[in-house]
């Protein structure tokens, strides 16, 4: 009985340190990834941000991310938030 009570305590203690890192947010990897933002139907690269670009204070999607570029090469995502100045 105590060897399946330890065999669960170590399956719940690496399920929930597998799902913590399973749950890390995806935002810091999409700001070291190249930025696009959108132009017209189509999406432009931005920059270098900070200094080509940046990103007033306003609701809305300022820059998006291409999270699996090989095997989805016209998918985007939001990555930082408000408007787009160049």
């Amino acid at each position: 009985m105590k060897k399946l009570k330890l065999t669960l305590i170590v399956i719940a203690v690496v399920a929930s340190i597998g799902g913590a890192f399973a749950s890390k947010s995806r935002c810091a990897a999409c700001q070291y990834s190249q930025q696009y933002y959108r132009f017209g139907s189509g999406y432009l690269p931005a920059g270098e941000f900070g200094y080509d670009y940046a990103c007033a204070q306003i609701t809305g999607t300022c820059t998006y991310y291409q999270p699996d570029p090989v095997n989805q090469p016209n998918y985007y995502e939001p990555c930082r938030s408000g408007a787009y100045f160049e």
